[in-house]
């Protein structure tokens, strides 16, 4: 393959542009910190961020992290260099799509040729479920690009056979990453291709053997996983077993099942797998029918469209057989689907000829990225209008509310690090910059009685009266409110009580 020429090099500026496009027209948009349990990972940062707490995190509600703190430690760096803001907090999830685009663009080409390659890549990054990915400030996107890497890391070691040490040692630190993001899920689902050694088996007796060269591999995995977790574990002690062990792995695979399963939870991934990634779904599921019943005649290009699928197959079923279900789940399982959707579309395009089907690709790819400027628009309509009904309205505009709130607080001169929360929006301390957990009514009467100085504290939606503390403390009074229109609800208000 030429790493040189022309055709190649457009593809990594096509690639790269339209990633980039993406999330700018995403960014644009009104912010959605408040949504999709981003603002977990927010308290995150602001702990890592502002007391130093590198090995275990929590919260602003003051609960310990529920993932390993790889992520936090991915968006640490951008916070430093560029503040903390949304942007700063959004740039690993968009590296971490368009390296995968990338990626896929790479493997593509090498197996199956460089249209096929192209379009695996441009069904990564056009993907309607990508246009939400590239700004989440979640662990899915990196969790994606680790699981790919240590998956393909894995089908080059087997199929190098005693050669492939080297592409062992890569799946392991790869796996020990995807572990350190979100867990041990990581390993299944890029080890779950490797099924593709007893399909193989069965037409080819002759075919690449595993390796043994495992135990450096293991040895770094294991030093890189559990080093961190016994850190972890003197520094939180049962706190962090408890959160990871029984309220998330013990919880999802045992406790959410004992009512059984549902046919439509059984069937729910696949149909998300359909819906979230036209249209190019559409040509994975006819690439999905040919590996079965047309397998490719070359050796090598057969192993490695069974592997995509056996990829595929086994995290399908795995995300099948879980009550916990979302489409964003599915994620670490479409760089498989996109490259053996990619070949079929490049088979295509040969059928119909390329210059036609260049022109198809350009209206599709237009249509993709206006209904993700569509979608933006509609966004800041729903962040600004006051009648809102849906959850995701009214969290739009609290993300947005709060960041206004922020600056007008900043500006009118009191002091945000000394500030107590009860019940403020999730996301104003991002822009406050402090990382200052809620407190409770009882902890605040605590503070009142034993201060020597005048306590600010402040509310969100509950009213001072609701919040019952002008019998004890009838001194108190407002310094702050945001918006300052009486007749608006508040988005965030801070009294003054003293002795």
């Amino acid at each position: 393959m030429d790493n040189n020429s022309f055709s190649y090099r457009c593809w990594l500026v096509l690639i790269v542009t339209l990633g980039s496009l993406i999330y700018l027209i995403r960014l644009s948009g009104p912010s959605d910190l408040e949504s999709y349990a981003q603002f977990m990972n927010v308290g995150y940062v602001l702990d890592l961020m502002k007391q130093g707490h590198w090995i275990v995190q929590h919260d602003l509600e003051g609960t310990i992290m529920s993932k390993p703190p790889l992520h936090t430690w991915l968006m640490a760096p951008f916070t430093w260099l560029f503040g903390l803001n949304r942007p700063a907090l959004t740039l690993p999830s968009f590296l971490s799509v368009v390296a995968l685009g990338l990626l896929v663009f790479d493997i593509g080409r090498r197996r199956f040729g460089e249209l096929a390659g192209g379009l695996a890549a441009l069904a990564i990054v056009l993907a309607p479920i990508m246009a939400k990915q590239i700004t989440l400030v979640r662990t899915d996107p990196a969790f994606t690009l680790a699981v790919t890497l240590a998956a393909l890391a894995a089908f080059s070691a087997w199929e190098g056979g005693k050669e492939g040490g080297k592409s062992w040692l890569l799946f392991w630190i790869m796996a020990a990453i995807s572990t350190l993001i979100k867990g041990p899920l990581g390993i299944v689902l890029a080890s779950g291709g490797l099924l593709v050694h007893f399909w193989e088996k069965r037409s080819t007796p002759q075919q690449p053997q595993f390796g043994k060269a495992h135990l450096p591999g293991i040895a770094l995995f294991l030093a890189l996983t559990l080093g961190w977790f016994f850190a972890a574990w003197i520094s939180a002690g049962q706190a962090l077993i408890d959160k990871m062990f029984y309220s998330e792995m013990y919880y999802h695979a045992v406790v959410e099942h004992q009512g059984g399963w549902r046919a439509t939870d059984l069937l729910k991934p696949s149909f998300f797998l359909l819906l979230r990634f036209l249209p190019f779904s559409l040509a994975f599921v006819f690439a999905l029918w040919r590996v079965c019943r047309k397998p490719a005649d070359d050796p090598g290009e057969r192993r490695f469209e069974r592997f995509l699928t056996c990829w595929l197959l086994v995290g399908l079923l795995i995300f099948s057989l879980v009550k916990h279900q979302r489409a964003d789940h599915l994620l670490p399982l479409w760089p498989a689907c996109a490259l053996l959707a990619g070949r079929e579309m490049a088979r295509f395009a040969e059928r119909i000829g390329k210059t036609r089907f260049a022109g198809m690709s350009v209206v599709i790819g237009i249509v993709l990225i206006g209904s993700t400027y569509a979608a933006v628009n509609a966004n800041e309509a729903k962040s600004t209008t006051t009648d809102n009904n849906s959850a995701y309205a009214r969290e739009l505009k609290l993300a947005t509310n709060a960041k206004l709130a922020a600056d007008a607080f900043l500006a009118s001169g009191l002091d945000a690090k000394h500030l107590y929360h009860i019940d403020t929006p999730m996301t104003l301390q991002l822009y406050l910059g402090t990382y200052n957990p809620y407190i409770t009514r009882e902890r605040l009467e605590e503070i009142i009685v034993t201060s020597s100085a005048p306590v600010d504290f402040a509310l969100g939606k509950t009213s001072i009266e609701d919040f019952g503390i002008l019998d004890r403390h009838p001194d108190t009074k407002r310094v702050f409110r945001w918006p300052s229109d009486e007749s608006e609800p508040p988005v965030m208000q801070v009294f003054r009580a003293g002795r």
